[in-house]
């Protein structure tokens, strides 16, 4: 079967930190977040590129912080889902995220009985209405943290529901809310890390700084910032035309019949379908229907004035016929010149994110 793999240019990672970084204060340290396999992208490999760019790492599951641990990644990660399991995190030496009053009380008394150790962050509530205490419960959570033995307080977050470019006013008054959490722990008895901006908003919105920022779509290419500033797209996803054979005109191809051809023609084979991303594409559930609207008349734009495939042939787009199989796609190849015997290699734009992690990555270092 032909090699299909993932090709992740570490030179654009670099370039992207230092691009962000152009943005901040000298004292504001980043946090990589590499969730979710760095995006698609590999968290380890991303982890280990990243050792001396960044100060921390992000995770959203226990699992992901132990695999890095386990790959040697020694900095600090922060797991910022809710975990229970207080053992694995001190054994591995994984900060926690605090997101309710409760959870704290179990995290103290916890740290208490085995007199181990455990660092958190306190999440609080701005609006996401996610995870995290409410402002009225600032004062008992203080009190808790300035009283554990062995429960340690080093930060305190919160989250954007939005982008400062989508929602300057929601977005403002998130950040109203999250400087009165700021002014309030700035009595606690240690220093604190305070962060509350994403990639999107790091660029656009100075402001939301703190003395940390939670770099994760920018590490990995343009993201959804009103300024653009130069990102580069990290992560491009190879494959070879596994098998060609002419098709006469008239004649169907692919499932359902779904496609006639209209003439003679040269037709490819893809090794990969729609098990590995190719024709998935985000759906919004449970938005309200403005949002609804919103989005299909994005899709009906990108459908009449958009490239129709994802899969390129030497910059060119190569027409996709018919509906992309399981494992694999169809392509039409007749225009493409090319020695008798020569791979044909072709580069397929989609998301990581959508790409399955048996897919091989390979890590470059510049183009």
């Amino acid at each position: 079967m032909a090699d299909t793999f993932l090709e992740v240019n570490l030179q654009h990672l670099y370039d992207n930190v230092t691009c962000v970084k152009k943005y901040l204060h000298p004292d504001t340290q980043v946090m990589a977040v590499v969730k979710s396999n760095a995006y698609g992208h590999g968290s380890v490999e991303i982890a280990k590129a990243l050792l001396q760019d960044v100060a921390c790492f992000g995770v959203g599951l226990l699992e992901e912080a132990v695999e890095l641990r386990e790959a040697g990644i020694d900095k600090p990660i922060l797991l910022m889902g809710p975990t229970y399991d207080f053992e694995r995190v001190c054994k591995h030496n994984i900060m926690i995220s605090i997101c309710s009053i409760n959870h704290l009380e179990q995290v103290v008394k916890w740290t208490s009985n085995h007199q181990k150790t455990i660092r958190y962050h306190l999440k609080v509530e701005t609006g996401m209405n996610r995870f995290g205490i409410a402002y009225n419960e600032a004062k008992t959570a203080i009190d808790l943290c300035q009283a554990a033995t062995y429960g340690k307080l080093e930060g305190v977050y919160s989250h954007f529901a939005t982008t400062y470019k989508s929602d300057k006013d929601f977005v403002g008054q998130q950040k109203r809310k999250f400087d009165q959490f700021v002014e309030f722990f700035k009595s606690y008895k240690d220093p604190l890390i305070f962060h509350m901006a994403n990639s999107e908003n790091t660029i656009d919105y100075k402001d939301a700084h703190y003395n940390m920022v939670r770099l994760g779509n920018a590490l990995y290419g343009p993201c959804n910032s009103q300024k653009r500033i130069g990102l580069k797209k990290v992560a491009c996803l190879k494959g070879n035309i596994c098998y060609e054979k002419p098709v006469k005109a008239g004649e169907n191809i692919g499932y359902g019949r779904s496609y006639k051809a209209k003439k003679d023609m040269i037709i490819g084979i893809v090794s990969m379908g729609f098990y590995d991303g190719i024709g998935l594409m985000k759906k919004p559930i449970g938005s309200k229907m403005f949002g609804l609207w919103i989005y299909y008349l994005k899709e009906i734009y990108r459908y009449m004035f958009r490239s129709k495939t994802p899969i390129y042939y030497d910059s060119k787009p190569l027409e996709i016929l018919g509906r992309p199989n399981m494992q694999y796609t169809i392509v039409d190849i007749t225009d493409i010149d090319k020695v008798q015997g020569e791979t044909i290699e072709v580069e397929i734009r989609i998301s990581p994110i959508f790409i399955k992690e048996n897919i091989r990555r390979t890590y470059i270092a510049e183009v």
